[in-house]
């Protein structure tokens, strides 16, 4: 007597509610990278309201391999206007010294200014795109080999797929 056998070639059924939270969550950074795609692209070419940005305030942090500092301090526009309480985003210590003007750049941020060598925030913002459209492909990849497992003919003697 023969039992039969419960193995198939075709792949197991993906999980839709899976997919669903997958494909939200996909959405979901798509639509943060989206928004920082267009600031960071302005910062990096230096587009915005130019102006100066004094340091008040420098605290660095040592971690194994480099140091981080973050510089607080205020911004004035050149076209005149009152000064912001803001960061100057990517300062080391050697562009951060409190009381030294420095020149800035608003690229649209509530909180922060970009000193004049630009910015490279928009690679993050690049990365989380890719992401984004990775999470949807793979899941459409996963349903279409599922979709082409169930329509191949069985080889005689095996049970069809569930």
């Amino acid at each position: 007597m023969t039992v039969p056998s419960t193995v198939t070639d075709a792949p197991r059924r993906p999980s839709v509610p899976f997919a669903l939270v997958l494909l939200l969550l996909a959405a979901a950074l798509a639509h943060v990278g989206l928004s920082a795609l267009d600031q960071g692209l302005r910062a990096a070419r230096g587009e915005g309201a130019p102006g100066v940005f004094t340091a008040a305030d420098l605290t660095c942090v040592r971690h194994p391999g480099h140091t981080s500092c973050a510089c607080h301090g205020s911004f004035v526009p050149d076209s005149g206007g009152a000064p912001r309480s803001v960061d100057l985003h990517a300062a080391g210590a050697g562009t951060c010294l409190v009381g030294e003007p420095v020149p800035a750049t608003d690229a649209g941020a509530a909180h922060r200014v970009y000193g004049p060598d630009g910015s490279r925030e928009w690679l993050f913002a690049l990365a989380l795109l890719g992401i984004s459209l990775a999470a949807p492909v793979g899941q459409a990849l996963l349903w279409t080999r599922w979709l082409r497992g169930r329509s191949r003919p069985t080889p005689a003697g095996r049970p069809p797929p569930r």
